[in-house]
């Protein structure tokens, strides 16, 4: 998280086009992505039992984006499986992640991840 962390330009947007959910909408800034919603996403993963990247293809990539496909795998905090596929399109600036629009099964993410979890107010609905 701390290289991550490093790569993210302070004026950030973390889009989630979902239709409802504990992450649908976008966010805006570093601080409320490192404070926030990083947080909240570990706070359910067994970190110890759980890859992020196990396996990535970058689709298509240029000097101001990269759009990714990749999966995750492991264990929730529960002892469940959350066996995850996502794809991200990074948008960069000075060198830095200024956007990054994520899709992944939210219907999942719900079941298995989020269950009582409160939703997490965005700053904005989702654009593009």
């Amino acid at each position: 998280m701390d290289l991550y962390s490093s790569l993210i330009h302070d004026d950030v947007q973390l889009c989630m086009p979902f239709v409802d959910g504990v992450l649908s909408g976008t966010y805006f800034g570093k601080v409320r992505l490192v404070q926030e919603i990083f947080p909240t996403v570990v706070s359910r993963l067994d970190v110890e039992n759980f890859t992020f990247c196990k396996n990535f293809k970058i689709m298509s990539a240029d000097e101001n984006c990269v759009a990714t496909i990749f999966e995750a795998d492991g264990l929730t905090v529960d002892g469940e499986r959350y066996d995850q596929i996502y794809a991200h399109f990074f948008k960069f600036k000075d060198d830095k992640i200024i956007q990054l629009i994520e899709f992944n099964d939210s219907g999942l993410a719900d079941r298995v991840l989020w269950k009582e979890t409160a939703k997490l107010k965005p700053d904005a609905g989702f654009t593009y």
